[in-house]
This record gives C-alpha cells, structure tokens and sequence, in this order.
C-alpha cells in the first residue's frame, strides 16, 4: 500500500489549464543561499514599503515548466494581497534527472528538500523589509512537502496543503503543525481525499483546529485554476487564511 502512494505522490502532476490574470505584479528570477545549494527562486515583491509576510510557493511532482504561467498568476495575486511570492524550484539537477527516469526521488530527497526550505525561510527573515512571517503553500508533491517542513520548524507561521498528504516520508513522529488549510477535491484519483482527512486528523491530534475544505466531484490540480470556481474559491480561502495567521 505505502509503496502504491509513493507511485502516485511521485506520479502526482497538477494538471492545470490557462488561468484568468489576477495582478499586474511581476515575478523576477533570483537564486536565495541554502545550505545544501544555490536555490532558483521567482520573487513577486507586495506592493507595500512596510515590513511584509512572506510566502513559500512549492511545486508539484513535475516542477513548475508546464504550468509556470499558472503559478506566476497565483504568485502575483498572493502579492497583491500583500504577501511577499515566491516560487521556489526545490529540485536539484540531479533529482530531476532520477525524476525522469521514474526513481522514487520523493522519499529519498524529503528530508533534503525540508531543510532547504527551512533555509531559504530563514534567509528571507533576516531581510530589512519582512515581518518576520513565514507560511508556505504546497500543491500535490509540495503540499506534502509544505507539511513536512512546518512539521519540522517551528519557525514556519502557516502552511496551505493543496492536495497533499500526511509527510510519511519523516523519520520520526510528527509532534507538531502550524496552522493549516487543507484544499483537496473528494474524485482525486492520484492523492485520495482519505489522506487530506487523515493530515487534518493528525493536527487535531497534536492539539491543532485545521481547516480541511472539500471540493466535491473535484480532481487533482485544480489549485491554481484560477478561472475555475473551485481554483478562484480556494485562493480566496488561501488570502483569507494567509492574512489571518501572517498578520
């Protein structure tokens, strides 16, 4: 069974078609320091001269090439809501390549990948122009990653799972979560529902109130469909959310 969900956490593509513009922000392409390496990050800077949230931006199982314009829109409306953006490109050259010879890089690169967002949130903190808030939004493969790193460091403020899991790849217990939103649809055939249900589970357990939002009839990848009634309702959700636990 676990190595059936590996498949498919590895398998798992957000499928998104072309979404409506949501700001006129644009994205500049940077590299932030984490320990392991150099990180290639788009950065959508908030419209606002004051000390800022920021937001982590994690991808799906196939990167961000096929659907970049798709998150450069999301990106850009999390800025314009006042959050600092960004995308950051968490795989290296090397796990790309095991990517696409179908290894299961997602379980052996977690732990790596955890730490290097850890880094580049705490880069982000020591700027002159941030308050200090960090949350992450994860889709698919980066919705597991965005739990598993708030898992980690206590640091993080907030995370937003899209169609996520719970972060099996961890070596020892999770003890504690943030809080959460977690957006699945109830026909994702790639990540069940079951486990969204089971990630809101586990932060009730450890004393949490996660929201766990489900999209009936809806599939995976519909996150950042922002043209779509569902895509457009769980960004609000998301702004909604961000601005509560960030401010």
């Amino acid at each position: 069974m676990l190595r059936r969900f590996r498949a498919a956490i590895a398998a798992g593509l957000i499928l998104l078609a072309p979404a409506a513009p949501a700001a006129d922000i644009a994205g500049q392409k940077m590299t932030l320091p984490a320990r392991e390496r150099t990180v290639d990050v788009t950065y959508f800077r908030a419209r606002s001269d004051a000390p800022r949230p920021s937001v982590l931006l994690l991808h799906g199982a196939n990167g961000f090439d096929s659907q970049i314009a798709n998150y450069n829109r999301y990106a850009a409306a999390l800025a314009d809501a006042g959050f600092d953006a960004y995308l950051v490109f968490y795989y290296s050259p090397g796990d790309w390549q095991r990517l696409t010879r179908g290894d299961d890089v997602f379980a052996r690169r977690f732990l790596a990948w955890t730490g290097l967002v850890s880094d580049l949130a705490a880069d982000i903190r020591k700027r002159p122009d941030t308050s200090g808030k960090i949350g992450l939004v994860g889709f698919s493969n980066g919705g597991t990653l965005s739990g598993g790193t708030a898992a980690l460091d206590p640091a993080i403020s907030a995370a937003v799972i899209y169609y996520g899991a719970v972060p099996f790849p961890l070596e020892t217990p999770v003890t504690r979560l943030p809080p959460l939103l977690i957006l699945h649809g109830d026909a994702d055939a790639i990540i069940p529902i079951e486990q969204g249900r089971r990630l809101a589970e586990l932060a009730r357990s450890l004393g949490g109130k996660p929201e766990l939002v489900v999209y009936p009839g809806e599939r995976h990848g519909f996150g950042s469909r922002l043209d779509s009634d569902n895509g457009a309702d769980a960004l609000s959700r998301t702004i909604a959310f961000l601005k509560r636990e960030l401010n």
